[in-house]
C-alpha cells in the first residue's frame, strides 16, 4: 500500500453545525489522517466555529508531518 494514494472520504458532514457533531467529524478527521490522504468539501466547513476551524488546521499539520495530503476542495461557484 506504501505509494498508493488513498482518499478517505469523510460521511455524514452534511449540516454538521453544532459542537457534537463537530467533535464527531472531527475524531473521523484525524483516524483519517492516520491512515492516508484526506479530501474534505469547503462547502460543509462553512458553519463551523473558528475553534474548530483551529482543529482542522492541526489535522492538515498532522497530515504533513505524517507525508499524506490534506486537501480542502472549494465547490465551484454557479454562473
Amino acid at each position: 500500500m506504501c505509494g498508493d494514494l488513498v482518499i478517505s472520504r469523510l460521511v455524514g458532514m452534511e449540516n454538521v453545525s453544532n459542537g457534537p457533531e463537530i467533535a464527531r467529524v472531527l475524531r473521523q478527521l484525524r483516524l483519517a489522517v492516520f491512515r492516508g490522504d484526506v479530501e474534505v468539501d469547503a462547502a460543509r466547513l462553512d458553519s463551523w466555529p473558528p475553534g474548530a476551524r483551529l482543529a482542522l488546521d492541526q489535522c492538515a499539520r498532522r497530515a504533513q508531518a505524517r507525508g499524506h495530503r490534506f486537501v480542502v476542495r472549494a465547490t465551484p461557484r454557479a454562473a
